[in-house]
């Protein structure tokens, strides 16, 4: 714990002065602001040190409030706190003032906000942070960047002693915004995030995302652009409630691995590096897919892209949205000629395929090899037909 005794900024203030000066601002404007927030919902931010100088100024010993007058009474800010319900914690890079005290390096807590509803936390350390397990019972927007590594560290207390997966879930969590930061891999720890309906882990360094997801069972809106993915190993199993998916800007060739999300209607994959018509085709099976977006991949240099991707879709072409843009009259003609050129082929094929297989029964019925059973009934009767007995004549 860094002293703050003799907290340096550009002034020389302590904890006492910090924590005054939010008591004399949030006493003045605080009432306003949160009659304000009602009407057009804002976020209220602090800087990790003022949380950190309320959190410590409460644990001082001697009286609330410095004056008489009760103009800074620190009771001002916990009133504050204890209504608000959109909070953001801003840190920053460096060091504070001219000091060398590090801006992330305090520890805070949010335990006083009671009826927090949405959290945004930025340029910060989430290993710093406290009482995120006071207001899960309320909280329904958590947004955090450029502050964690893994969701352990967010999501599990320090003092924690059961198991992740026995863990209370977030009764009211619905969107979860944890882009911008460093992490590579989705822990076990999601597991109290289940009632969540959105989740957005973009520009982050994730190249699997592993098991745990599926315990997200509300989870219709999933966001992974620009991580470092490049194969979608049966995703359905993971992510099966699925209605919109973002992974632009990965390193994904295939499309196979999605072929299963029955639910998809909304697939943005630009960006990546598929080159083949074959590596998208198997989502053409999807029954609701509505908008696929290919821009900036290979594939889009091959001959008659377009017409060849709808054409996967088959009677449901001329729904489908690819690139922003549905089919045009020329190109669903060109799509149903061809469609009918295939179906005709497919018919022809599966015609003489029949025709062999006729042909092939009656070859083996003339060799006495077109029912095994009733050859082996044949070599049965044969090898159980009984000699002739001869007589001996006396």
């Amino acid at each position: 714990m860094v002293d703050f005794r003799y907290w340096v900024t550009g002034q020389g203030r302590e904890i006492h002065s910090i924590a005054d000066d939010l008591a004399v601002r949030l006493g003045q404007l605080g009432d306003g602001w949160l009659e304000s927030s009602d009407v057009s919902p804002k976020y209220f931010e602090f800087t990790p040190i003022e949380m950190h100088a309320l959190t410590q100024r409460l644990k001082l010993p001697g009286p609330t409030c410095p004056d008489q007058k009760m103009i800074a009474d620190i009771g001002n800010a916990v009133s504050f706190l204890n209504r608000v319900k959109a909070l953001k914690v801003r840190g920053q890079k460096g060091y504070v003032g001219t000091s060398n005290i590090v801006w992330n390096s305090v520890e805070y807590s949010i335990a006083l906000c009671k009826n927090l509803m949405a959290l945004w936390l930025a340029d910060t350390d989430v290993c710093r942070l406290e009482g995120l397990d006071k207001i899960k019972g309320t909280i329904r927007r958590l947004v955090v960047h450029y502050s964690m590594r893994r969701f352990k560290d967010l999501l599990v207390p320090e003092d924690n002693c059961i198991p992740v997966t026995q863990m209370e879930k977030w009764p009211l969590i619905e969107k979860i915004d944890c882009s911008f930061n460093r992490i590579e891999e989705i822990d076990e720890s999601v597991h109290v995030l289940a009632k969540a309906q959105y989740l957005n882990l973009s520009h982050n360094s994730i190249t699997e995302i592993g098991p745990n997801l599926q315990h997200l069972s509300g989870l219709v809106e999933l966001d992974l652009s620009a991580n470092c993915i490049t194969e979608l190993k049966s995703w359905n199993e993971k992510l099966g409630n699925l209605k919109k998916l973002t992974l632009a800007e990965n390193s994904i060739r295939d499309l196979s691995g999605l072929s299963k999300l029955y639910s998809l209607e909304y697939l943005d994959v630009r960006g990546n590096d598929i080159e083949e018509i074959e590596s998208i085709a198997p989502i053409g099976r999807l029954p609701c897919l509505e908008t696929l977006l290919l821009r900036d991949n290979p594939v889009r240099k091959v001959l008659d892209y377009r017409i060849r991707v709808l054409e996967s879709f088959k009677e449901r072409c001329g729904e489908v949205k690819l690139d922003s843009k549905k089919a045009d009259g020329k190109e669903l003609d060109t799509i149903n000629v061809r469609l009918a050129l295939r179906r005709a082929k497919e018919e022809k094929e599966a015609r003489e395929l029949r025709k062999k297989q006729k042909i092939q029964e009656k070859i083996n019925y003339l060799s006495g090899d077109d029912n095994l059973g009733s050859g082996k009934s044949r070599s049965n009767s044969n090898s159980t037909t009984s000699e002739p007995t001869t007589t001996q004549s006396n």
